[in-house]
Order: C-alpha cells, then sequence, then structure tokens
C-alpha cells in the first residue's frame, strides 16, 4: 500500500469509479441482450437450415454466447466491487479532508506528506491561558500539531487502504480466466469423462462420493467444472466450500442480469443481488473488509445459504433456520442477526444462516397462526436440511461443535429433520412452533449423533404458545415439554424487562437479553451460563 499525499487526496473524485461500474454494468447488460437475440436467432435458423454446416454454425454461435455469458459476468463482478471502492474511497477520503481542514483551521501548516507544524506565533488567549508564558504555550501547540498530524497520517493510511483494496477486488474480478481447452475431469491415467457426465452422477452419488471425486481432480479441472456448471457446483451439497462460493459468485452475477429492472420489486432485488456480491466489514471484528460466503444461491428454490465467519478459526458452529415470511430478498435481517453472534466473539463462533427452500407468507397479522399451521413447508425443506447438516458435518473441523437453532416455523423445520436424521451436537428449539411433523416423543427423532443435547427456549406469553403442543396439531409436540429436552428461562432484557410477550418472539434473538447470551451459551458450550437459565426456566 502506498499512503496518497494530501494533495492526491483532494484532487481524487470517488464519483468517477462509481460512473465506471454504472458503464461496465451497462455495458453488461447489452451484450447479454445482444449475445441472447443472436443466439437465439441461430437456435431458431434449424427450421430452414440442416446440414454439417448448419450444425457447426449453430455450435459455435452456442460457445460464442457461453464465453459471452461469462464475460458480462465479470463485468458485473467487476462493476460491484467498483462500487464497493468508490464508497470506501469516498468515506476515507472525506476524513482525510475534514483532518486537514480542522487543522488549518486551527491555524496549523500542513504539508503534503500530512505532517503538521506550528505556524506563527500563539494567540494571545492561549498565552493567557498558559500563564503568561509563550514558551508553555508554544509546547501545547506542539502537542496539539502532532496530535492532528497522527491523525491526518492515520486517515492518509486508510485511504491508500481502500485504494489497494478497491484495485486488488477490480483486478480479481476482471482476472478470472476464459474456460480452459475440453479436459478429464478425472485424474490423469483414468478413463477420461465429459465434465456434463460428471456432474450429471452428482443426484444419486452420496455426499462422500461426491467429495471424493472432487479431490482427485486438478485445480484447473474443478475450475472449469466452476466455470461450466455454476448452478450444480454451487447447490450440491459435498461440494468443498471454497468451490461453492465461487460458483455462486457466477449465479449471483447471472441473476443480477436476468432482473428485467423494469419496476420497484427488480430494482430492490438488483439492489441485493449485487450487496451479495460486495465486500462487509469483518464481523469478526479485524477491521478489514471480507467477501460474503454464499453457500448456496438458487432463487427459482428459494434457497440462500450464507457463512458468516471463518471455519479456520471458529471454535463453534450454528446453523439458524428461521421463521415466517422469510425470503430471498429479506433474509438481510437475519444475516444481521447472525453477524452478531460472530462479533460478540470476535469469530470464536461462525454462523450460517439457512434458507433452504419457501417459507410461509404471513401477510395478514390475524392470519399468522392458521397460515403457520401449514406443515408442508417444513416437510420440503427438512429432507435439504439433513443433507446440508451432513455436509457441515464434513466441512467442519473435529471437536468443532456445531448447534442447529430453530426459530419460530423454523423449529418444526429442525425438528422434522431430528425425525429424518439431522446431524447436530446440539439442538436448539427457539420459540418454535414444534417438535417436528409428526414427532409426538422423544423417541421419533433420530438425529446422526447420539450424543445430541437438545435445548428449548419459549418466552412467557410468546404467541407461538398458542400453537405449541396443541393435540393433532400440524407441528408435532412441544419441545418445551419433551423428555430430554433441555428447558431454558428467557430470562429478562438488559434494560431491566423481562423477555416476555409477542415482541420477545424476536426479541430474544435481537435485543441485548439473558436470553440472547443463554442461546450463545448453548453454542459455545458455556455450561455455566446454560446452568443459570436450566434454574430459571420453568418446571
Amino acid at each position: 500500500m502506498i499512503r496518497p499525499t494530501v494533495t492526491q487526496a483532494q484532487a481524487w473524485r470517488p464519483e468517477a469509479l462509481r460512473e465506471l461500474a454504472a458503464d461496465w454494468d451497462d455495458s453488461a447488460r447489452r451484450l447479454s441482450e445482444y449475445v441472447d437475440a443472436a443466439a437465439g436467432e441461430a437456435g431458431r435458423s434449424a427450421e430452414y437450415w440442416s446440414g454439417t454446416a448448419a450444425d457447426a454454425a449453430r455450435e459455435d454461435a452456442r460457445r460464442v454466447s457461453d464465453e459471452a455469458a461469462k464475460l458480462a459476468g465479470v463485468l458485473i463482478a467487476a462493476s460491484v466491487a467498483a462500487c464497493d471502492g468508490a464508497r470506501q474511497i469516498r468515506t476515507a477520503r472525506a476524513e482525510v479532508l475534514d483532518a486537514v481542514e480542522q487543522a488549518r483551521r486551527e491555524g496549523f501548516a500542513v504539508a503534503d506528506d500530512g505532517s503538521v507544524a506550528v505556524a506563527g506565533n500563539a494567540e494571545p488567549l492561549l498565552v493567557l491561558l498558559a500563564g503568561g508564558r509563550a514558551a508553555v504555550a508554544d509546547d501545547v501547540r506542539t502537542v496539539r500539531a502532532s496530535a492532528l498530524g497522527a491523525r491526518i497520517g492515520d486517515a492518509l493510511d486508510r485511504l491508500g487502504a481502500a485504494d489497494a483494496d478497491a484495485a486488488a477486488d477490480i483486478s480479481a474480478a476482471w482476472a478470472v480466466e476464459r474456460s480452459p481447452s475440453p479436459a478429464a475431469t478425472v485424474p490423469a491415467g483414468a478413463v477420461p469423462t465429459p465434465a456434463v457426465d460428471v456432474v450429471g452422477g452428482w443426484p444419486t452419488m452420496s455426499q462422500d462420493d461426491i467429495a471424493a471425486q472432487i479431490a482427485a481432480m486438478t485445480p484447473g479441472q474443478r475450475d472449469r467444472l466452476i466455470a461450466e456448471f455454476p448452478r450444480q457446483v454451487g447447490n450440491t451439497d459435498g461440494m468443498p466450500w471454497d468451490m461453492r462460493v465461487a460458483a455462486n459468485r457466477l449465479n449471483i452475477a447471472a441473476a443480477i442480469l436476468a432482473e428485467p429492472g423494469r419496476d420497484a420489486a427488480s430494482a430492490e432485488r438488483t439492489v441485493f443481488y449485487r450487496s451479495l456480491l460486495g465486500e462487509i466489514d469483518d464481523p469478526a471484528g479485524s477491521g478489514g473488509r471480507v467477501r460474503r460466503q454464499i453457500l448456496a444461491f438458487d432463487p427459482a428454490r428459494a434457497s440462500l445459504i450464507e457463512l458468516n465467519g471463518d471455519l479456520a478459526v471458529a471454535r463453534s458452529v450454528a446453523v439458524l433456520v428461521p421463521g415466517v415470511n422469510t425470503t430471498i430478498d429479506d433474509s438481510a435481517a437475519d444475516t444481521t442477526t447472525a453477524r452478531r453472534f460472530v462479533s460478540a466473539t470476535h469469530g470464536q463462533v461462525a454462523m450460517i444462516t439457512y434458507l433452504g427452500g419457501p417459507f410461509p407468507q404471513v401477510h395478514n397479522p390475524a392470519a399468522v397462526l392458521l397460515d403457520a399451521a401449514d406443515p408442508r413447508y417444513a416437510l420440503q425443506m427438512a429432507p435439504r436440511l439433513v443433507a446440508f447438516s451432513e455436509d457441515v458435518d464434513r466441512t467442519v473441523a473435529p471437536g468443532v461443535p456445531v448447534t442447529v437453532i430453530g426459530h419460530s416455523y423454523g423449529g418444526s423445520i429442525v425438528g422434522t429433520a431430528e425425525e429424518q436424521g439431522l446431524t447436530s451436537d446440539r439442538t436448539l428449539f427457539l420459540a418454535a412452533a414444534g417438535a417436528g411433523v409428526g414427532v409426538d416423543d422423544a423417541g421419533d427423532w433420530h438425529n446422526r449423533n447420539p450424543d445430541v443435547l437438545r435445548f428449548s427456549m419459549t418466552a412467557p406469553g410468546d404467541f407461538i404458545e398458542l400453537v405449541q403442543g396443541i393435540p393433532g396439531g400440524p407441528h408435532g409436540a412441544d419441545p418445551d415439554d419433551m423428555p430430554g429436552v433441555i428447558r431454558l428461562s428467557a430470562g429478562r432484557y438488559d434494560d431491566g424487562g423481562p423477555v416476555a410477550g409477542w415482541g420477545a418472539h424476536s426479541g430474544m434473538l435481537n435485543r441485548p437479553s439473558d436470553a440472547w447470551r443463554t442461546i450463545l451459551a448453548v453454542i459455545t458450550g458455556d455450561g455455566e451460563t446454560v446452568r443459570r437459565a436450566c434454574a430459571g426456566a420453568p418446571q
């Protein structure tokens, strides 16, 4: 990183980078539209043109279309990086200009390297406050100059870091290589298998077999799979997570290009998708910026799974399954919830937000209990959660405990997954709609971990109590009353009020409270905090 000068900081126009980003975005869309139109015409030519030459021409058109789609995706990724860079540079530049202006306003001289020097004589008032001694006043001014110089220097360093980060991110976006020439996607010496056949076999293969197959490939072969089959790579359990993240960046870029942008909803969706490609402040508190880690992205299946934190340093991992009204477009609140746990532990906890399919959508508050009673969503999502939990178990380092949390309707999803063979070290039913579809007692659960610990917490007066454990209910028994499930008290908010009532349904996850700290204690294995919560729980 090279520290810029004050003159350079004053001359920079972050808006120019934003304008460049807009140009790249527009170019990506126009390229996509033109090539799609040409490819469509080539496909329609089969109606009036046949033969070897025609087949070759259509194959060439398909190949050009594929390459153009990849280039359009690169343009979108570069546009997102440029926008993010412009935002960071603008903020850092403003800090420099404010610091320089303050120093000059106080009568100091600011050099181009950011150093600050005393200029002229001290003001009479300062001399008077210094007991009439000019030398003391000069000493005060020297100390102040040093402090202002340090502030400007720090601001220039941040500006240089923002500039370097923007350059690196834009370069990384443009550095995506063209698809390698056709090659075997199996180890050297084995029978070459076309990539399409490799991917085609995954639906009938075990995760262990998929993982072994990928492990045997060369880096180039793995890159080719990502480039040619991003949807499958990004959404298949058993794939290495770094490959899933890389593939889903391509999937997200493709989704941005597919948005028509003709109405407000489409425009908002585009903004959200672009945020998935951008960087965020590291929730672990390193002070740096990190890329988002999207482990699954498939709008057609309402699927979005994101890892928050770093598995390489985390000592505990949690998977959060939310509840009613969750959608991909409105999932930012769940991500914020997850990041609080990462931030509170300085990265010792990594948290995954799990949207494995559509959730009930309730837009009439009076119908919330009726609409949320539909068990179909739990039955559809539970097998996917079971499969993903197996992938989590394979990916997370041995000895790192995994907690699966089902909140509200998500509790029914988690409980149903437990019945079907979920893998977890701890399961937490949080204001859960039930213990799972068809789960009447603990014997109906079949966690693959025989030593799993199960916990439950429901705040007094939570509206979910109206449906928990009702005879013949769609979501099974009340987990709060299940034998073998450790009941936890919700306690009090940090402002002194009890964690109770309808607001506690989400408040226990999102407001500073005993409940929030108990959830964290379950994740991290803090036995003392859990014991206190047990002591205060209803018996």
